[in-house]
């Protein structure tokens, strides 16, 4: 039998893991087949790769002579997948796209799906919802033509550029036990409050500009809770349970038991379409005219 990718994919991820049972799970087959693939591979260049003698699997002198070319094997088959699939799209009128949970609560995303259907060559859109970081990564490695993501952000590798599509404040939200909705605050009088918190980013994220902010106000927040998504932040605010620095554009989730109040030090976060400056496919080319118009003129 010849040798093939997935023979070497097989024992790549068993060498990563020291376990078959593992490494089995990890690529979705069961341990036996693993184990056949592994043992043709060994077949193949006449020598074992693992040592079996032991409790915990231990690669051979071969095994470990081989990973690494192994592993750049499996690598530049990716990455020809990957330029190969950005090829295809830029032949075509199918696009890319991330974007994190809270932007799709913003009328600029809305007006931007909008003005894609509804051109005159409409694009097939692949949206996927990826926290910034993972966006930025995967459109410098091809696998995504754009992603829609929320300031504070890491510094960008030069080839990514940035379209500021609104500059939107925050708000706090409380629950609404008093009919305060829309009355105005400020933050420093919630420092004794339990705060309900996004979850850590490396990006950054609204998590740390909402630890900026109470910083900048003089204290640290008490987390009570800290979860993925604004609609699970407002139900707990809602219930009592915390209270929340969210995006305006949250309210309009109209969630029952939920105040909005704006405050008196703005705090802002840019919703923001990022590409790759090098990218001349004409899809991404049509998005991006699509985007100028909806985009906050100070930006560009």
């Amino acid at each position: 039998m010849p040798v093939e990718l997935r023979h070497w994919r097989a024992f790549a991820v068993a060498a990563e893991t020291r376990h078959f049972g593992h490494a089995a799970e990890t690529l979705g087959v069961s341990q036996p087949a693993l184990s056949q693939l592994v043992q043709t591979l060994e077949a193949h260049l006449g020598t074992a790769l693992f040592d079996r003698t032991r409790r915990r699997i231990e690669l051979t002198a071969t095994g470990q002579a081989v990973l690494a070319e192994a592993q750049a094997v499996l690598a530049q088959a990716e990455r020809a997948e990957r330029i190969g699939s950005a090829a295809g799209r830029e032949n075509s009128r199918t696009l890319a796209a991330g974007y994190v949970g809270s932007a799709a609560l913003h009328p600029a995303f809305r007006l931007l799906m909008q003005a894609i259907a509804g051109g005159s060559s409409p694009i097939a859109l692949q949206l996927d919802q990826r926290p910034a970081v993972q966006q930025l990564r995967q459109i410098g490695e091809r696998v995504l033509d754009f992603g829609i993501a929320r300031t504070p952000l890491p510094p960008l590798e030069p080839e990514i550029a940035c379209l500021v599509l609104d500059r939107e404040t925050m708000v706090l939200a409380t629950a609404d036990h008093d009919g305060a909705d829309g009355q105005a605050v400020s933050l420093a009088e919630f420092a004794a409050e339990p705060f309900v918190q996004y979850l850590h980013q490396p990006s950054g994220g609204l998590r740390a500009l909402s630890e900026s902010a109470c910083r900048a106000a003089g204290f640290t927040p008490k987390v009570s809770y800290t979860v993925p998504q604004i609609a699970t932040m407002l139900c707990l605010v809602g219930a009592g349970l915390g209270v929340a620095l969210v995006p305006e554009t949250a309210s309009r989730l109209g969630l029952p038991g939920v105040a909005f109040h704006p405050l008196h030090d703005v705090i802002a976060t840019d919703l923001v379409l990022l590409y790759r400056r090098s990218d001349t496919a004409p899809a991404l080319r049509t998005l991006l005219e699509a985007a100028r118009p909806i985009a906050d003129k100070s930006s560009l």
